[in-house]
């Protein structure tokens, strides 16, 4: 099935059931939908096309239109702690990844993390009100536990490759609200300069990225054989003249590298 069709037929359900459902319940209520398991490249561009959101209630996953929780309804279904895997750490906020791999940005911070912990973390504000982008989160200050470090690099790589996505969200508007994207650059075709890198992603037709750097304090070490570039989006103003439109611009806010020990080597 084309990603139109199934996006169609999902907020189709959505909208007539007016209540979270499971997978099985969309597929209970639909002759289209065939699928075991729904596409994950799909899944993602819908978090920004239709507002969708998944969540685990009761032991199941749900999936849900994001309207509904801003509308005040089934705020009390909404998870109220998640487990995340920081994959950068900044001054006030971190990004990491949930159990679906999904990327969340969440704050505040009152303690310090770092790349490749796992933490426990109580939820202050699912949907912020003052943050609208669908990745973001607000943590309750004092709720924030350790739960360990994930140091084998066997186990790194394994939960890059998860969360990694198709290098497509650089070229379309289909990923509509998206901000955040991890993604390998294609055969380590990448430069950096001044605070800038040049990079082609995995897009057959890609001509080649030029974007900004600025991952805040973390330092850049290429040491691996893989290079994944944690993205962030942000609306820019360019040109001189001060009624330039702004627009969504794509900058690289993390470098990870990691070395895989399953890799064959020549010394």
């Amino acid at each position: 099935m084309v990603y139109e069709k199934f996006r169609h037929e999902v907020e189709r359900i959505l909208e007539e059931k007016g209540t979270p459902v499971t997978w099985n319940e969309l597929k209970a209520s639909s002759t289209k939908l065939k699928q075991k398991a729904p596409y994950h490249v799909y899944v993602q561009k819908l978090q920004g096309d239709i507002g969708l959101v998944r969540f685990k209630y009761e032991n199941k996953t749900v999936w849900a239109l994001r309207k509904w929780f801003d509308a005040g309804k089934f705020t009390e279904l909404l998870p109220k702690r998640v487990r995340l895997m920081i994959l950068s750490a900044k001054k006030d906020h971190a990004i990491g990844a949930n159990e679906y791999g999904e990327l969340k940005r969440v704050y505040p911070l009152m303690n310090e993390l770092h790349r490749w912990d796992v933490v426990d973390a109580d939820v202050g504000e699912f949907f912020p009100q003052e943050d609208k982008r669908p990745e973001s989160m607000k943590l309750k200050v004092d709720g924030i536990e350790y739960v360990r470090r994930l140091e084998a690099e066997e186990e790194r790589i394994t939960i890059a490759e998860k969360i990694t996505e198709s290098g497509e969200f650089l070229h379309t508007d289909a990923w509509k609200g998206k901000t955040l994207g991890l993604t390998k650059p294609r055969f380590r075709c990448f430069y950096f300069y001044d605070s800038k890198c040049q990079f082609f992603c995995d897009q057959s037709l890609c001509m080649g990225h030029d974007v900004d750097v600025d991952e805040h304090g973390e330092s850049i070490e290429i040491k691996g054989d893989r290079v994944y570039f944690l993205l962030e989006a942000a609306e820019r103003a360019r040109g001189e003249f001060i009624w330039e439109k702004k627009r969504v611009e794509w900058y690289i806010a993390s470098v990870i590298s990691l070395t895989d020990p399953r890799q064959r080597r020549l010394f």
